[in-house]
């Protein structure tokens, strides 16, 4: 399964996204939304999975969990906004009695990929206000049985 990764749109989606997008089955956005009519502009490319951001309101912070999970193929995904490290987040899964193949996160506006604790955590960085040497981007997570892979895409608008 193709699974687009977003976060921290802040209310903007560039144009680029649609096409880099065309192909998914289904879209993660990690939060910091800005708006509920990203949600509805990602929900004409594929279906649409999201949480809230620390900067999201109402009615967003109504619609949308903090946390949430879902099952894809062989893996469990689950998506959050802020991971502040990873020792940290595997005890929070651990006090909600939840496990996790994957974390998808954002808040950082920073792409990366790192492994912690049989968890992988991907950040697919952010499309609208990027931060650090990276520019705006998204991500492509290819999911089939419990091969996982990554494909970081930067945004050039």
């Amino acid at each position: 399964m193709k699974i687009g990764l977003i976060s921290d749109t802040h209310g903007r989606v560039p144009a680029a996204v649609f096409t880099i997008f065309k192909d998914v089955e289904l879209i993660i956005h990690a939060g910091d939304v800005g708006h509920e009519n990203i949600l509805s502009e990602l929900k004409a490319i594929a279906p649409v999975k999201a949480v809230y951001g620390n900067v999201d309101g109402f009615p967003l912070v109504g619609k949308l969990n903090r946390i949430d999970f879902l099952g894809v193929e062989d893996r469990v995904i689950c998506i959050t906004h802020i991971v502040n490290n990873p020792k940290t987040f595997a005890y929070e899964l651990f006090k909600l009695n939840r496990s996790a193949d994957i974390v998808i996160f954002g808040h950082t506006h920073r792409a990366e990929i790192k492994e912690a604790h049989k968890m992988m955590f991907i950040n697919p960085g952010s499309v609208s206000q990027p931060r650090g040497k990276g520019g705006a981007s998204v991500a492509i997570l290819d999911i089939e049985g419990k091969r996982a892979d990554v494909q970081f895409i930067e945004i050039n608008e």
